[in-house]
């Protein structure tokens, strides 16, 4: 079995002090919040016609291992591997590796990594930067298009977890959460040139099934941060789905809403204690033309949050989950 080095890492740079980027020295990070939750959870009901933030039973003090699927808002670059250290080097802006892929598209720990630390929990992350559902529900990835670039999707994140996962840890059902996060590369590459969200949802829901048959008993679920039509109606479906699949086999299900969280940032920001420029940096390359201060800002690299937006969405994460629990 693999250490719990999360939160052995997460605690050793809890007392570092951040220092000034350079362009010859890494750069150890002060993970201590400098941002307050100013939001609540919007509790629902079971019956909800449309997404709507719950938790029907699943308890995160029983929780020993996270096991992440999704994109670049939850992705450590591990790999189903270990993450390497938060560890900025400068000029790269994002955190982990310093010259591949494997980085966080963040400045420091991801909301999955301050989760299980929290949890003292492992965690197996197969989340990865640019990931969809499926490469076939669009075309600007599907494989049968000439002119398609595949990304990483749920389908590739599920067959390695199946191959190396069992081996990795106990996966004792009742002591593991799944969390999956999809949607934000969905809609951008059905805005670029279409495609068939029927292919995404049925393979989200098909993947979902696998899981189960595997032995996810506790399933975790973000709601994109923005309203988007397509992807509005596909989350709505999944919910119902969600919805039955805990009627039907006892399912422990939580559905997070980041569109919350984000709407309540973008309206008041100062009550959460950002003070500096939404977004911090000009590019995803360089932290050339940036922002002294990410801290206090939203967003670190464009579309994906700082470091301390990250410990925000780890804590509306719990919140939801803690405080949304309905009668079943």
């Amino acid at each position: 079995m693999l250490p719990v080095l999360v939160t052995t890492a997460l605690l050793a740079f809890r007392l570092a002090a951040a220092q000034t980027p350079s362009a010859n020295f890494p750069v150890v990070l002060n993970s201590t919040s400098t941002l307050t939750l100013a939001v609540e959870p919007a509790c629902g009901s079971l019956d909800a016609a449309t997404f709507t933030e719950l938790n029907t039973g699943i308890n995160l003090s029983n929780i020993k291992t996270v096991v992440t699927f999704g994109d670049s808002w939850t992705s450590t670059g591990a790999n189903g591997t270990v993450p390497l250290p938060p560890i900025l080097h400068p000029p790269l802006p994002s955190a982990g590796a310093r010259n591949s892929e494997n980085r966080r598209a963040t400045n420091g720990f991801m909301w999955s990594e301050r989760l299980a630390a929290d949890l003292n929990a492992k965690l197996l992350d197969y989340s990865w930067g640019g990931a969809v559902i499926d490469n076939f529900a669009y075309n600007t990835t599907s494989p049968r298009n000439a002119t398609g670039v595949p990304r990483s999707d749920f389908v590739a994140q599920t067959a390695l977890f199946a191959l190396q996962g069992r081996f990795l840890d106990a996966l004792v059902p009742r002591q593991t959460l799944y969390t999956v996060a999809f949607g934000i590369n969905d809609d951008g590459q059905f805005k670029i040139a279409g495609g068939d969200m029927d292919i995404a949802y049925n393979t989200y829901v098909s993947k979902l099934g696998e899981l189960q048959a595997s032995g996810a008993s506790n399933i975790l679920i973000h709601g994109m941060y923005t309203s988007h039509p397509e992807t509005d109606a596909l989350q709505s479906r999944i919910f119902a789905h969600l919805r039955a699949a805990h009627t039907t086999n006892g399912t422990q299900i939580a559905v997070v809403d980041l569109q919350r969280l984000f709407g309540a940032i973008a309206a008041a920001p100062a009550d959460f204690g950002y003070t500096g420029n939404a977004t911090c940096l000009v590019s995803a390359n360089t932290i050339a033309g940036g922002c002294a201060d990410p801290d206090r800002s939203v967003f670190y690299i464009p579309g994906h949050p700082s470091m301390m937006t990250h410990g925000l969405i780890n804590e509306y994460t719990a919140a939801v989950v803690n405080r949304c629990i309905v009668p079943t």
